[in-house]
């Protein structure tokens, strides 16, 4: 009886730990993203959950040749550049040498890229409205960016 006590008490203790390190949703969070510094925009990356249940490859996701984080199923997280004409792709499609998905970004802009999921592999599309870009993120949970571009966000 006590083994099964302390194997419920472990398994609950590992939920508490996961869901800690789950991140917060967008809806929750929106409001105390820092503000974008002067001479900077900011780009969203942020990928829905797919219906299909399979597993997808987190390549690496690149602005002008720099890894800045990994995409996952149902996450999002941002990064803040200097104003101008950037180059995004993914590490696979880099390999592959396909084009970069061109971003240009004005300063105080936000731009939005959406990765969706064609033929098992990640697919960086530019998100023409911002309206059902942020009602797509509305129940993404906060990822973080790559290591050093990561922003802290209280919550």
């Amino acid at each position: 009886m006590k083994s099964w006590i302390k194997l419920g008490m472990a398994a609950l203790g590992a939920a508490l730990l996961l869901s800690g390190c789950a991140g917060p949703r967008y809806a929750d969070v929106a409001q105390r993203i820092p503000p974008i510094e002067p001479a900077e925009g900011r780009i969203y990356f942020y990928q829905p959950v797919t219906s299909s249940g399979e597993k997808i490859a987190q390549p690496a996701i690149l602005v002008d040749g720099r890894k800045v984080g990994r995409s996952k199923p149902g996450r999002f997280f941002f990064v803040d550049r200097a104003a101008g004409d950037l180059e995004v792709l993914t590490a696979t499609d880099r390999k592959e040498r396909k084009n970069a998905l061109r971003v240009p970004l004005a300063v105080g802009q936000t731009q939005y890229v959406r990765v969706d999921i064609s033929g098992g592999k990640q697919v960086l599309r530019l998100e023409e409205s911002a309206d059902a870009a942020q009602e797509a993120l509305r129940d993404l949970r906060y990822w973080g960016a790559g290591r050093r571009e990561r922003e802290p966000l209280r919550y």
